[in-house]
């Protein structure tokens, strides 16, 4: 089995659990992955590299849309066809059965069907397989539902917009087939349940990820503040953009009025707290923590609505304030809004404290429903099913 992820660390850390699920379970697994995940100490599958990093691209540009959009064939264009490039020659080389991949690495299909494997593309929020029950991740809620299936051809249209080049690698290998064979979404049906009108090669396995106790642990320090008092989490992820110290400074104001001791986690630069708020004994600066380990010694939580954190507070059964930057994260905080499991999402350049605090306040109420979901999501096996779902697609007359 052949996996391959560019992105962030959270596009990554999916892909890292999936395979590292099937290696224990016997498979013969390499996976492919930027240094935008670090080294896993107890991966079972072989590691190869592919070249670039995300978080160098972000510590550079930020994660502003507009830029990246103008900059995307001096910048974006030439780091994807090097990942486009690099992986094929991995699955050429490697001939799999399967080959398991990220949506941005288009061309992954194309050499799969090549070396006769089954395509598997991995969707970590509702973004490809078009639904009537929702409109696409990225979208606002507030449209017409009858424009919801619609509204998944805008992505098929953005994306095309920069050229296909599956579809022109297809046409030059002569492979009558550019796109997957199956579809997995690694998301909770506890949270997005099966549509009932999509098609049998779209399956929600529920979420991938590691269990607690075989990833990184807590280091002593972060272990004593969290059993030190009520905690408040707050990290961005990959997120850049705004003023992040500013941002770490309301979000320490707003928790101090609830008596909540703050940890904050710098992630690629979405919080940037002063010396003097560091230095603070209510607050513990981290760059990341293991979020198995640590969130359920936490209260409630503040984060961007990216599709993995997000299910990682659920799962935690911690109640969040969603700040949205870009993509799906303002999908996420409308889902999670709806559902009754957290406030509407604010603006991440607040600088309204009692904003913030109301937010916090209204999150904190949502506790017995976040409870009841997290007990939910404990009875899924989202790697389980994800492994069983491509073997069941690999058996003769599938």
């Amino acid at each position: 089995m052949y996996f391959v992820a560019f992105g962030s660390r959270g596009d990554n850390e999916p892909f890292h659990a999936l395979a590292n699920y099937a290696a224990s379970a016997g498979h013969d697994v390499v996976f492919a992955h930027t240094t935008d995940l670090p080294d896993q100490p107890n991966a079972h599958y072989t590691r190869w590299t592919l070249p670039g990093s995300i978080s160098a691209l972000i510590a550079d540009q930020g994660v502003n849309v507009w830029r990246a959009l103008a900059q995307y064939r001096s910048v974006w264009k030439p780091a994807l066809e090097a990942i486009y490039a690099t992986s094929s020659d991995h699955i050429r080389s490697l001939c799999p059965d399967v080959v398991v991949y990220h949506p941005k690495v288009v061309t992954a299909p194309v050499v799969a069907h090549e070396v006769g494997a089954l395509a598997v593309i991995a969707e970590l929020a509702p973004m490809l397989t078009p639904t009537s029950e929702f409109p696409v991740a990225g979208i606002p809620w507030d449209m017409p539902k009858s424009l919801n299936r619609a509204s998944f051809r805008l992505v098929q249209a953005g994306l095309s917009a920069f050229g296909d080049p599956a579809r022109a690698l297809a046409t030059r290998l002569g492979v009558d087939s550019h796109e997957a064979d199956l579809t997995l979404c690694a998301i909770s049906p506890s949270i997005v349940p099966p549509p009932a009108d999509w098609p049998e090669s779209a399956v929600i396995t529920g979420a991938w990820h590691e269990s607690p106790g075989t990833g990184e642990t807590l280091d002593a320090e972060l272990e004593d503040f969290l059993r030190a008092g009520s905690v408040l989490y707050a990290g961005f992820g990959s997120m850049k953009a705004g003023n992040p110290a500013r941002r770490a400074e309301v979000i320490v104001a707003a928790a101090r009025e609830w008596g909540l001791r703050v940890l904050l986690v710098t992630g690629w630069g979405g919080l940037k707290p002063s010396a003097e708020l560091a230095a603070s004994e209510d607050v513990l600066v981290r760059e990341s923590v293991p979020h198995a380990e640590c969130l359920p010694e936490v209260d409630v939580a503040i984060h961007h609505g990216g599709a993995g954190t997000t299910h990682a507070m659920l799962r935690a059964g911690i109640p969040s304030v969603v700040m949205p930057f870009l993509g799906d994260q303002p999908w996420w905080a409308t889902r999670l809004h709806k559902a009754r499991l957290g406030p509407a999402a604010i603006n991440k350049n607040t600088r309204s404290v009692a904003t913030l605090r109301a937010s916090i306040s209204d999150a904190l109420d949502k506790t017995p429903q976040v409870t009841a979901v997290s007990k939910e999501m404990a009875t899924e096996d989202g790697c389980a099913v994800a492994l069983q779902t491509i073997a069941d697609a690999l058996e003769p007359g599938a």
